[in-house]
């Protein structure tokens, strides 16, 4: 995968910087900001934003119903974040040197440099998850499917309990034995847990581009580079015969909140994409997503999974997102072009070895 350079930031996050963060995101990101317009009157999102959200997605069992940390937790978090940006530019010196000194036998994978560590507009929920009020997915239908990616240890997985086909995960396998059981972001085919439609926070390429016009919202998300063109003009929805990976998308303005209602997604992809699990079939979700600036470099976001098929109450999470002076990067898969051969080829030869 072909990731572009770090872009510069002045913003480093440290402890001693709660108060200001607890403010900036609270008293400047409020209902008292007006909304820039377009030269059509529409409210203006454009833009490149990052989502980056160090948030879990369900809630600690600890929180119980609590939706908002504390102050001591809050700092807790921001601290964790500096000390993990601190510890990734520490390996990467760390890497420098032994690269230079030719003491290195073993690159490792990805650069730490490439991963987001700042979360300026800090989210002060527990979890991602607001709706169940405990913050928990709410219970999977009977007959759902749910996939999830093996440890890293068995990177092939193992196929032993018959794991329902077609394969729904993001990455890893459920075995090696056709290409069809990798993942869709192995393959790099789609690259649902971080985008499109719904949008998480990943370690790297937290980024999108909005654009508007007088009626229509592009919103092209940097990881896998497929973005969504979504008419404003009222037009009725697709035949439910026609579906597309990232399904397809309404939207209106409601006050200063873009709305966006996707349906006629393909049945290949999960109602839900976490990172390593996927639940049942998008075939008749509807996802429903609100867009909310809150601030000159400030967005609110959310979004709303309501599919009978799969869960049997909806979900409702909440993010914020971060307007960046940048701008994205094209995003080249190729690990698919030569991991996943090289995968189904290793264990043909242990196969053989067995």
């Amino acid at each position: 995968m072909e990731t572009p350079p770090r872009r510069p930031s002045n913003i480093v996050i440290r402890p001693f910087a709660f108060f200001f963060l607890f403010v900036f995101s609270t008293s400047i990101f409020s209902q008292n900001y007006v909304v820039p317009r377009t030269v059509e009157g529409l409210p203006d999102i454009s833009g490149v934003w990052n989502y980056n959200d160090s948030t879990p997605f369900e809630r600690p069992a600890s929180y119980g119903d609590r939706e908002f940390l504390n102050e001591e937790e809050l700092a807790a978090r921001i601290q964790r974040n500096a000390l993990r940006g601190d510890a990734m530019a520490q390996r990467e010196e760390n890497l420098a040197e032994r690269i230079i000194d030719a003491e290195f036998t073993d690159p490792g994978a990805y650069n730490g440099f490439w991963s987001d560590s700042e979360e300026p507009y800090t989210n002060i929920r527990s979890s991602l998850l607001v709706y169940p009020l405990n913050g928990r997915l709410p219970p999977l239908v009977d007959e759902s499917m749910y996939q999830q990616s093996p440890p890293s240890s068995t990177p092939c997985g193992n196929d032993s309990m018959g794991t329902p086909r077609p394969v729904r995960i993001s990455w890893g396998a459920i075995s090696c034995d056709r290409p069809e059981d990798f993942g869709l972001a192995t393959r790099c085919v789609f690259f649902p847990h971080t985008g499109p439609p719904h949008i998480r926070g990943t370690s790297y390429n937290n980024n999108m581009e909005i654009l508007q016009t007088k009626d229509h919202v592009v919103i092209n998300a940097e990881m896998g580079n497929d973005p969504r063109i979504i008419p404003l003009d009222g037009r009725p929805d697709l035949d439910g015969r026609i579906t597309y990976w990232a399904g397809n998308s309404r939207g209106h303005f409601e006050g200063d909140t873009l709305v966006v209602v996707t349906k006629n997604t393909n049945s290949l992809v999960a109602s839900l994409f976490l990172r390593f699990a996927a639940y049942g079939s998008a075939e008749n979700r509807v996802l429903t997503e609100r867009f909310t600036r809150v601030g000159d470099s400030a967005m609110d976001y959310e979004f709303t999974i309501e599919d009978p098929d799969t869960f049997t109450d909806r979900l409702t999470a909440k993010m914020n997102l971060f307007r960046l002076d940048a701008r994205i990067y094209e995003f080249a898969c190729h690990e698919g072009n030569y991991a996943l051969p090289n995968m189904m080829r290793a264990a043909r030869m242990e196969d053989q070895q067995n």
